[in-house]
């Protein structure tokens, strides 16, 4: 019989208040999106809007589109 690997989840606390538990792959779209208010890192809470996180580095792209339709 095999192990069980426990997936690493992220707490995090919804605009609205509620709670969860997410997968580290939905932190991005979720901060990207404004849903949450905040989410639990190893050195404590951090707060969207106030702390860095993964979308404060990402940047408007304001030149021409140059792909092909």
């Amino acid at each position: 019989m095999g192990f069980l690997r426990q997936s690493t989840k992220i707490n995090v606390v919804y605009k609205n208040g509620v709670k969860d538990r997410i997968s580290p792959a939905l932190l991005s779209t979720l901060i990207a999106s404004r849903q949450i208010d905040k989410f639990e890192r190893e050195e404590g809470w951090a707060r969207v809007g106030t702390d860095a996180t993964r979308a404060s580095h990402e940047v408007d792209f304001t030149g021409e589109d140059r792909r092909i339709s």
